[in-house]
């Protein structure tokens, strides 16, 4: 017999039934990860899932819950972003912990579905580690590599990432902060303006069909893989693919000689920090225009507010 059964968990919904059966790899995929195939972006698509559902399987035999893949994945982000202060094989241990971290990330979610369970609590916390993990993860790269090799400006390259990675997830959390802010919470909705403008635009379907449209255009990846000229930019500002790279640099400089130009030397991880620490503040800034000035904040909060609809008229 090459199936197991798991008890349900204690904080599953009452009508649940008591055990369900661990079955193949495909059964897995079905039930875990086919549910949300559409949300998932290009480093799920291209090895996060991929890994992730043999690991699921492999924790959920065991008898694990969800809660214990989320705080595997804590402890691996903010250990590997703290090994990345060290040189050599301790850059090359935090590195693979950091996407050991993407890994479980992933198990997580796909043991939830697997129990029917979902954790505000939990969703909160995978938050508070992407707002710090990563962003601790880009500050300890550059401080290592400043006290590896005494590069002087690594620390700043390092600090700019770290806060540039910091308003980038800020500003993708803009159109839900503002709506729940301005929309939702807001008493005097007659006599609010953003209301009034919002409930006249999704009276009309060709703004909420265009508002629906300019979401998808704008969304980084979604359902399977396909190549599309986005692709390429996504690729190289995915911290989940970032790591990786860094990952291949680092083992680079273990075994090869740095680069020897302008009477220096340039080992890849320090050249890939500095190409970062410009090629993530440049894309931030991007994300802010499109956010303010190119229609997608607006075309999140009218999404929005027809998802509203849609569950108001499910109850």
């Amino acid at each position: 017999m090459n199936e197991r059964t798991i008890e349900r968990p204690v904080d599953s919904p009452s009508h649940e039934p008591a055990a369900r059966t661990v079955g193949s790899i495909a059964e897995l995929r079905r039930i875990c990860q086919d549910p949300v195939r559409q949300y998932n972006d290009l480093s799920g698509a291209l090895y996060g899932w991929r890994v992730s559902i043999y690991v699921t399987r492999f924790l959920l035999r065991r008898g694990c819950s969800a809660s214990f893949a989320s705080l595997a994945m804590f402890v691996c982000g903010f250990i590997g972003s703290l090994l990345l202060l060290g040189p050599g094989w301790w850059r090359i241990a935090g590195l693979v912990l950091l996407v050991g971290a993407f890994i479980l990330d992933c198990v997580d979610g796909e043991m939830a579905r697997f129990a029917k369970i979902d954790s505000y609590r939990w969703a909160a916390f995978d938050n508070l580690h992407h707002l710090t993990a990563k962003s601790l993860a880009f500050f300890c790269l550059g401080l290592g590599i400043h006290l590896e090799h005494g590069e002087p400006f690594a620390i700043a390259a390092g600090g700019l990432l770290s806060i540039f990675w910091l308003a980038l997830l800020v500003i993708r959390d803009l159109p839900t902060a503002i709506f729940a802010k301005k929309i939702v919470m807001n008493d005097g909705r007659e006599q609010n303006p953003a209301y009034l403008r919002l409930l006249e635009n999704m009276r009309r379907p060709d703004v909420v069909s265009q508002a629906t449209k300019e979401r998808d255009d704008a969304r980084m990846f979604c359902g399977e893989f396909r190549l599309r000229p986005w692709v390429i930019r996504a690729f190289f500002v995915n911290f989940d693919i970032v790591v990786p790279l860094f990952l291949v640099a680092a083992l680079v400089d273990h075994w090869v000689q740095p680069l020897i130009a302008f009477d220096r030397a340039w080992p890849l991880t320090t050249v890939m920090v500095y190409v970062y620490a410009v090629v993530i503040p440049l894309h931030t800034i991007d994300v802010l225009i499109t956010a303010m000035w190119r229609g997608r904040l607006r075309a999140e909060l009218y999404d929005l507010a027809a998802r509203v609809e849609r569950f108001r008229d499910k109850r």
